[in-house]
């Protein structure tokens, strides 16, 4: 029981310009909503009943660093620099994430910025990936390009509102049969083969 790691999300003090949902009419049900939770329009947090900018320094990694022994994961890196930071700061993983490309347009795609950052890490700390992983060739390029690991967002959300959590589990077998089958494809038999050589 209890959490295995803590997620940070370092790269977004305030919401962005989500117009789809907007026009959706999407909003965090009131049952959900808590004191701490980013008002859209400010980008304040009201913590003891006064609003706070809630902007995330590296100081404030170190300190939670300092707080816990449960392994920190930073998620929002982008750049090469950030990386280096995160890991001077104490993070245990990284995220390289554009959050779906819905907070700040015109950000690069997660697997265009991955081989820098990647490069830069130089395998100090496990990266994972998200944005865009549909297929098990996704997942093939992103290891191929310096991730440990990706993330999922709408397959899983997706499998899971039309099937719970059978549909959720055929969602992760389809990505693994994929990913597998990638691999026997390109002559890889484990992982650890997978590298550059294998982007064209």
């Amino acid at each position: 029981g209890g959490a295995k790691a803590i997620c940070v999300t370092v790269d977004m003090p305030t919401l962005g310009d989500r117009r789809r949902q907007m026009r959706a009419g999407f909003k965090i049900p009131d049952a959900l909503a808590t004191p701490y939770f980013n008002d859209r329009n400010t980008g304040l947090f009201k913590i003891g009943g006064s609003p706070k900018r809630a902007i995330l320094t590296w100081p404030d990694v170190e300190w939670l660093r300092s707080l816990t022994a449960l392994p920190i994961v930073l998620k929002g890196i982008l750049d090469p620099e950030d990386a280096e930071l995160a890991i001077s700061s104490g993070a245990d993983a990284i995220v390289v994430s554009n959050h779906g490309a819905r907070n700040l347009d015109t950000l690069p795609a997660t697997i265009d910025a991955l081989p820098a950052v990647a490069e830069r890490v130089a395998g100090r700390i496990p990266i994972i990936i998200d944005g865009g992983i549909r297929r098990g060739t996704d997942v093939l390029k992103s290891i191929a390009l310096g991730a440990t690991a990706v993330m999922i967002g709408r397959p899983y959300v997706y499998a899971l509102a039309l099937g719970g959590s059978d549909g959720v589990r055929h969602c992760v077998d389809l990505l693994r049969r994929e990913f597998e089958t990638a691999m026997a494809l390109t002559g890889r038999t484990s992982i650890g083969e997978i590298d550059r050589s294998l982007i064209w």
